[in-house]
C-alpha cells in the first residue's frame, strides 16, 4: 500500500489531511444552513471540497514526490477563500484577501516550474528557467482569476472586485484638450439613482480598480519572492 502511494508521490499523512479538509468543506454546509443559507455559500462550500484536492490531483498527474510542509502550505491555501466568504474573515480583516493572493503566487509558481521539469524528464532544464516559467503561469493565474472576479460583477451583480474609498483621482473624462483633471482631499461620494434615492460614501468610490491591481501586485510579488529563494538556494532545499 505504501509503496503504491508512494509511486504516485502520496503518503498517508498528505491523504489524512487532504480527507480533513474535504469534510470541513463538506461540514462549512452545515454551517452554511444556520447561517446565511444562501446559494452561494452552498456553492463556496462544494467549490471548496474540489480545490482542497487539487494538491492530490497534481501529485497524481505528475507523480510529484511533493515535500509534505509545500502540501500542507498548498492545502491550508485551498481553504483560504471558504474561511474568508463562509465565515466572513474577508470582512474581519484587512489582510486576508491580501494574504491569500500572495499564497497564489508562490503555490502556482511553484506547481509552473514543477510542470516544467515534469514536462522535460528527457531534457532537463535549469531551475532558474522553471522558476522563471512558474512565475508566468502564476501570473497568468492571477490575471484570468482577475477576469472572472470583473465577469461575475458584470453579469452576476457581485461585488468581488471589491470597491475602495480614494480621496485623490485624476480624470480626463471632460477634458477637450487631453488635460488632466486633479481631484484632492474628496470628502463624499453622492450616487443618485432614477427613482431619487440618493447614497452618501465619505470620500470618492472606486469601483474595482483598485482592488484589482492590488492582487495582481501582491500575487506578482509572491511569485517573484520565490524565484528569489530559487535563485540563492540553488536547490539545497527543494520545495
Amino acid at each position: 500500500m505504501k509503496e503504491k502511494l508512494e509511486k504516485f508521490g502520496l503518503t498517508i499523512p498528505k491523504l489524512v489531511l487532504t480527507s480533513i479538509f474535504v469534510i470541513i468543506g463538506f461540514a462549512s454546509m452545515i454551517y452554511v444552513r444556520f447561517t446565511s443559507n444562501t446559494l452561494f455559500s452552498y456553492f463556496y462550500c462544494l467549490a471548496t471540497v474540489g480545490f482542497a484536492l487539487l494538491p492530490l490531483i497534481l501529485c497524481m498527474l505528475m507523480r510529484w514526490n511533493m515535500n509534505f510542509w509545500f502540501y500542507l502550505y498548498f492545502s491550508l491555501y485551498t481553504m483560504g477563500p471558504l474561511v474568508g466568504a463562509v465565515y466572513n474573515v474577508y470582512y474581519l480583516t484587512s489582510w486576508w484577501d491580501d494574504l491569500l493572493h500572495f499564497m497564489a503566487g508562490t503555490v502556482f509558481a511553484v506547481v509552473g516550474a514543477r510542470l516544467v521539469i515534469t514536462l522535460n524528464k528527457k531534457h532537463p532544464v535549469s531551475y532558474v528557467f522553471a522558476a522563471i516559467f512558474g512565475i508566468l503561469l502564476s501570473v497568468g493565474i492571477a490575471v484570468c482569476w482577475e477576469f472572472y472576479e470583473h465577469a461575475s460583477d458584470r453579469l452576476l451583480n457581485s461585488d468581488m472586485q471589491a470597491d475602495t474609498i480614494v480621496e485623490v483621482f485624476n480624470t480626463k473624462i471632460n477634458s477637450t484638450d487631453g488635460s488632466v483633471q486633479n481631484f484632492h482631499d474628496i470628502t463624499c461620494t453622492i450616487i443618485t439613482t432614477a427613482d431619487g434615492k440618493a447614497y452618501k460614501f465619505e470620500g470618492y468610490l472606486d469601483i474595482g480598480l483598485y482592488d484589482t491591481m492590488n492582487d495582481l501586485l501582491v500575487e506578482t510579488l509572491g511569485a517573484l519572492l520565490l524565484l528569489v529563494y530559487i535563485a540563492f538556494d540553488r536547490n539545497k532545499h527543494p520545495l
